[in-house]
Formats: structure tokens, C-alpha cells, sequence
């Protein structure tokens, strides 16, 4: 039974909370996360809150007090809420929906490894994150004990790979990588490194925004002696909000930066918390002041309880869209859906192409900046006229130049 706290016991109980959080120490945060029976104690609940806390169907609640401080208590809109508090919708299970709808337990030819694009495998190394968040699309795995990747199942997963000289990029991901112990971690990229065709790491991990003080100085140094002529070192993450952007989280990148590991971000496109044009815009160009370059912007997954963060696939496009002109190509990520049922990603883009006339064989362009028609030509001896969606007389009489 979750009892109803007022705003005034809600926050001093926050203020206890921190107070008694050793608040730069990432062992600390870890130690005080505040689980899904607690949450009424730091929140005043709306009632769909409350359903979806006793009921949801998706992974375990959990949050550091470091990111729950960043949330508002009185508010259920507010963004860093939406993806700590599970809601109504969490607890419902559509029928276009499925635990693993990209598949990858069917392309896991070992535990803990899937391996769905030819020179490249995603490695599961662990179970566990700073904070779950209600958008995961792995929550078939995350928070689970069931889903604890031993040293034994990475052995396998390396056994693997050095079995398969194609594979030359190893996504290490989970849960969270860097929610693994120094010398865990330290083992898990010596063993990438002394596999000769493996070139590139990349390190999928949600900290420099949930847990920041876990980009500690020693997992740095770790970092940076494997980073080397054998292997590169990249790190993705997600930020999905211009609050998630604190200095914690910039001196985070910073360590990152100052060890040669290049940062991009992959955003999730969620209904109610980023899914307008000026929150998008904002938070990239927050990014790029803190060195992070846009990466993917995702299309939501199709996992059970999810329908109350989906959005149209035309919000994406849009959005993208509005950012063209707005920013630097390098703060404009790129718009993709992972297909369901194990067919990869693919960028979905704004129309700025509007086709191709093969009278005057000339392509027709649509301005980010201006919205104005652009002309170009295609070379003469060009065999590949066939490749372009044909503009119709119709359409060319509309938007020939004058």
C-alpha cells in the first residue's frame, strides 16, 4: 500500500536523503537509490503513477539520488519524472508489443552476444544500471538476476568473437558497463584489445548522465591504456533532455574527452518529454557546448508497457527537420528506427529531395534554410537516372524555375 505523503514531508525527505548520500562518491549514490516502494516518499503520486508502481509489467525502479534531484516532486509532467516513475500505461501490454522485438535473442549465438550485422556484435555485460528507466528497451534483461552475465558467459562471448576474424566492432553494452567493478572492466577491454581484427570498442553507458562521479579518474586511466594503436575507444550515450545537461554531467564528458574518447549521444524520441522541436533543439545545442556530438535520435521501441512514450513516426522527421539550419550538422542527429523482427536501423530523413526530372535532367531540392525550390543537374553519360523517384510533368510545371 503506498501511503500519500504531503509536499512538505516529501521534501524533507529529499533533503534526507541527500544529506546522508556522500554525494560525489558513485558507491554512495549506488547505496542510497531510491526503489519503486519508496517513490511515494519523494513524490506527491498522482494516481496513474500509483497504478503503475503496484502494477507495471516492464523492469524494476530504481534511481540515484543525484538524478531523482533533478526531477520535480509536485509535478508528474516533468521529464526526469516521466523516466524514473513508472505510470498506468506501464502496466498494459498491447498486442503490437513484444519483449525483445529487434529479435536479438534469436541472433545471440552465445549468451550475452547478438550478433545481427556482419562485422559487428553487441555484448551484454551486465544486468544492472544506475537508474532503470521507464523507456528501456532491454527491460526483458535489465534488473533481472536471472539476466547476470558470469565471467564465464563473457569467456564464451570472447571465445566467439576471436573465433570470428569478421568481426571488427564489439558494442559493449547491458544494463551498464560502467556499472561494473574497475578490474571487471579492465578485463573486459584487455581482452578486446588483444584480439587483433577487433579495432573498435564503443561503450554504451547511461552514467555521465544518472551517475555522473562514476567517470571517476581510475576508470579513466583504465580507459585510456587500452585506447590504443590495437584498439578505439568510443563512448555513446543518452541524454534526452536540456535538464539532464548539469556541470556534473560536462565534467563527466570532460574526463572522457581529456582520455581520447570521443562522446556522442543517442537520444530516445519520447511522447511528453522531448517530443517538441524547441526541447530537441535545446538539448543539442547543450550537447555540443559540452562537446558531445549527435549521434541517433531513436524511434521508440515496440516493448510491452511503452504505448504511453510512442509517438507518430512523423514527429521524428519533423523535428529533425525544424533542427536543419538551426544548428551545426554536428549537433543534428540522425533519425532511426531499429526494424523490428532483427532487421537493423535505418535513418529516416526530412524531404528535402523532391525528385528527379528527366526532360531538363535536372534534381529539385527543397531549402532547409529558406523552404525555397533548389535546381541542380545530373552529369552528362549518367547511367543512373533509374535510381531517382521521377517528377511528373504535373509537378514540374509547379516547381520549374521561372
Amino acid at each position: 500500500m503506498l501511503v500519500q505523503n504531503s509536499l512538505s514531508e516529501v521534501l524533507r525527505a529529499r533533503e534526507e536523503l541527500f544529506s546522508r548520500t556522500n554525494w560525489n562518491d558513485p558507491t554512495s549514490q549506488l547505496q542510497n537509490r531510491v526503489k519503486g516502494e519508496d517513490l511515494a516518499r519523494y513524490f506527491v503520486l498522482s494516481d496513474s503513477e500509483r497504478v503503475g508502481i503496484q502494477n507495471t509489467i516492464r523492469l524494476l525502479v530504481s534511481t540515484t539520488p543525484y538524478y531523482l534531484s533533478l526531477s520535480d516532486p509536485s509535478d508528474p509532467n516533468c521529464p526526469i519524472r516521466r523516466m524514473i516513475v513508472p505510470t498506468k500505461e506501464e502496466a498494459i501490454f498491447s498486442l503490437e508489443e513484444s519483449a525483445d522485438p529487434l529479435e536479438e535473442e534469436r541472433l545471440s549465438p552465445v549468451r550475452g552476444l547478438t550478433h545481427m550485422y556482419p562485422n559487428r556484435v553487441l555484448l551484454f555485460s551486465n544486468h544492472s544500471c544506475s537508474v532503470y528507466c521507464r523507456h528501456c528497451m532491454r527491460g526483458r534483461k535489465v534488473s533481472s538476476n536471472e539476466e547476470r552475465m558470469e565471467k564465464s558467459d563473457l569467456e564464451s562471448a570472447f571465445d566467439y568473437i576471436r573465433n570470428h576474424p569478421e568481426i571488427e566492432d564489439v558494442v559493449v553494452s547491458g544494463g551498464d558497463p560502467l556499472n561494473l567493478a574497475d578490474l571487471r572492466i579492465e578485463w573486459i577491454l584487455k581482452e578486446l584489445n588483444q584480439i587483433p581484427h577487433v579495432k573498435i570498442c564503443r561503450l554504451g553507458t547511461r552514467n555521465p548522465v544518472t551517475l555522473p562521479f562514476r567517470i571517476t579518474d581510475a576508470i579513466c586511466q583504465i580507459i585510456e591504456k587500452y585506447n590504443d594503436d590495437n584498439l578505439s575507444i568510443f563512448c555513446n550515450t543518452q541524454f534526452n533532455h536540456p535538464k539532464e545537461c548539469t556541470k556534473e554531467t560536462k565534467e563527466a564528458i570532460l574526463k572522457l574527452l581529456k582520455v581520447g574518447v570521443s562522446v556522442g549521444n543517442q537520444a530516445v524520441l519520447l511522447k511528453g518529454i522531448n517530443d517538441d522541436e524547441e526541447t530537441m533543439l535545446t538539448l543539442h545545442k547543450k550537447l555540443l557546448e559540452m562537446r558531445v556530438r549527435a549521434y541517433y535520435l531513436y524511434d521508440p521501441e515496440l516493448i510491452p508497457g511503452s504505448r504511453g512514450f510512442r509517438t507518430p513516426l512523423a514527429r521524428g522527421i519533423e523535428i529533425v527537420e525544424y533542427m536543419r539550419g538551426k544548428i551545426g550538422g554536428m549537433g543534428i542527429p540522425q533519425f532511426v528506427n531499429d526494424l523490428p523482427g532483427g532487421g537493423g536501423k535505418i535513418t529516416i530523413g526530412a524531404n528535402w529531395y523532391l525528385g528527379f526530372y528527366p526532360k531538363t535532367r535536372q534534381h529539385v531540392f527543397r531549402s532547409a534554410v529558406t523552404k525555397k525550390i533548389h535546381f541542380s543537374f545530373e552529369p552528362i553519360g549518367s547511367n543512373k537516372e533509374s535510381y531517382y523517384p521521377k517528377i511528373s510533368d504535373e509537378e514540374w510545371e509547379k516547381w520549374k524555375p521561372r
